[in-house]
């Protein structure tokens, strides 16, 4: 057991799935990484699968349990994050996802954890039915459990406390997701529009993000075939990450008839040398919270494309480092980059705007300082925190 003291650091243990390496996975990390580099909050975590974010937070040397939720049944779950939390003396619970929450919350008050907050990190992507009974209960109790024991609740954008604001109402903070904006990053240059006739060479457009549902790999698919049919532009398309619609979609590519202008990727272990070699990005999403790819796109000076939904906006900052599409179909989004292909200048004025708006907003130093003063204030027992940072 962890002793006790006046000059004791504060505990704080987050609960996070782990299971890929996504937005939340990537947000939780760097929040960890820099509360442990601060070395004024002590961090610990469970993480409900061994994996990507496991293996960075074990190098990083945080004190890291598995509560697999593939080998255990909740309540074994139950007992291991309880065990965690009084190992470590926890002061603060800090969730990332439903299933977490509600695990851990319930572990907060059987291991005796005086406070805690959730961090949500986007609008779930559809509301479960009772046709699938174990996630709509599962939805409930994380109503529930966020509204009568949370202390805080944090929205990752300003968007995401307008929809939660009535449902937790005084309790929602804004921390927006950040990254490391000190890091040394090879930056894509301004490159001129490619002499399309005269050069084999091709406009390489990308999409990063899981093949899920929400993520429109779909419209990805459509949009290249709209670029070179309707546009008469030489564009490949590349996706980086994997997920259930993989193979669908590559099938769905075949019938489009550009399969051999588009590469899957998989997933990708090392980033940099993709973001190097795209000289576009593309988010057709449905919604996001907000997403990490944009931050990461726009501190490497990649003129991006993407839905007016959700969080995005508020990335981009209202179109002032990034096209926002509100036709939401491959002729809009085809449209939007047809003119960033075809008017270098826009896209060099976006690149320069993004490059710099990402630095001033999302930091890494700012952000993980306002989470600290969340933390203390928590601890200190403050009501009310309606604090926008």
């Amino acid at each position: 057991m962890a002793a006790r003291g006046a000059d004791r650091k504060l505990v704080v243990t987050h609960v996070v799935s782990g299971d890929l390496w996504a937005g939340a996975e990537a947000q939780a990390f760097q929040l960890i990484s820099g509360l442990q580099a601060n070395d004024v909050i002590k961090p610990t975590v469970v993480v409900f699968n061994p994996g990507v974010l496991f293996e960075k937070l074990s190098a990083l040397g945080v004190d890291v349990t598995i509560a697999d939720e593939s080998a255990l049944s909740p309540i074994k779950q139950l007992k291991i994050i309880c065990g965690h939390l009084r190992q470590h003396s926890t002061d603060i619970l800090h969730t990332h996802g439903f299933k977490e929450n509600v695990l851990g919350t319930i572990a907060r008050y059987l291991s005796g954890v005086k406070r805690s907050i959730q961090t949500v990190h986007g609008s779930p992507e559809h509301q479960p039915t009772w046709q699938d009974p174990k996630k709509k209960i599962t939805h409930l109790l994380d109503h529930t459990l966020t509204k009568l024991c949370q202390d805080a609740v944090v929205a990752v954008s300003q968007h995401l406390k307008t929809v939660l604001e009535p449902r937790y109402p005084n309790k929602i903070v804004v921390i927006r997701n950040f990254i490391n904006t000190d890091e040394t990053v090879s930056c894509s240059p301004l490159k001129p529009v490619h002499e399309q006739e005269d050069s084999e060479a091709s406009y390489t457009i990308a999409l990063v993000g899981r093949c899920v549902p929400v993520k429109r790999i779909d419209l990805f698919i459509d949009t290249i075939a709209r670029l070179r049919i309707d546009h008469h532009l030489k564009v490949e398309g590349k996706i980086c990450g994997d997920g259930p619609l993989l193979e669908t979609m590559k099938q769905y590519a075949e019938t489009k008839g550009v399969a051999n202008f588009i590469d899957f990727r998989g997933f990708v272990q090392n980033m940099e040398p993709e973001w190097a070699s795209m000289d576009a990005l593309i988010m057709p999403s449905d919604h996001e919270g907000l997403p990490m790819t944009l931050l990461e796109a726009l501190l490497r000076n990649v003129p991006v494309v993407a839905h007016h939904a959700g969080g995005i906006p508020e990335v981009l900052n209202y179109g002032n480092c990034g096209l926002l599409v509100e036709n939401h179909s491959a002729t809009g989004y085809a449209e939007g980059l047809a003119k960033l292909i075809k008017q270098p200048k826009i896209a060099g004025k976006l690149k320069a705007n993004g490059q710099k708006h990402v630095k001033n907003e999302f930091s890494k130093r700012k952000n993980v300082q306002n989470y600290e003063a969340l933390y203390r204030a928590i601890s200190q027992k403050k009501q009310r925190l309606t604090q926008n940072t």
